[in-house]
């Protein structure tokens, strides 16, 4: 017999008139949304394809760091950027064509890095939304060897 886990998510909008959302949950505090007016966000709201871009980026570092301590990785330092590129044509429905993912991870030896590398080849097929969605996310990461210890790294 196969097992399966479900694991179940919910959330509670409240429509605040005009193009203002709450969303809250249980578990975590009230996040103010908003659709985007012209293409440009709301000042001080969140829109959901944001949260959506977020979601993916906050997903890559869980299953990034879930791999790593199960290969028992030093990891010194990470810190990311992601994207997400969706289009609109005439008539056409608006979708995602993309989700770009820049981590940049710091580690203390060279052995580490290359395991490092090879770790984030193999995450995009294997976490959301490509598991969920049918499109892989595309990770583009920076990893430094900091042989004595942590550094000021440059910006991403």
């Amino acid at each position: 017999m196969t097992s399966i886990a479900v694991t179940e998510f919910e959330t509670r909008l409240q429509w605040q008139g005009s193009q203002w959302v709450l969303l809250t949950s249980e578990h975590a505090p009230a996040l103010p949304l908003a659709a985007r007016t012209g293409g440009h966000p709301h000042e001080d709201r969140w829109c959901p394809e944001t949260l959506l871009v977020g979601a993916l980026e906050g997903r890559i570092l869980q299953m990034f760091l879930q791999q790593a301590r199960a290969e028992s990785l030093d990891i010194v330092f990470y810190q990311s950027t992601a994207m997400g590129r969706r289009v609109e044509g005439p008539g056409g429905l608006p979708h995602f064509t993309d989700f770009i993912i820049r981590p940049h991870v710091a580690v203390r030896s060279e052995q580490d890095a290359e395991r490092v590398r090879t770790l984030f080849e193999e995450l995009p097929g294997r976490c959301f939304p490509s598991s969920m969605m049918h499109l892989a996310p595309r990770i583009e990461p920076v990893v430094e060897v900091w042989e004595d210890g942590p550094r000021v790294p440059s910006p991403l």
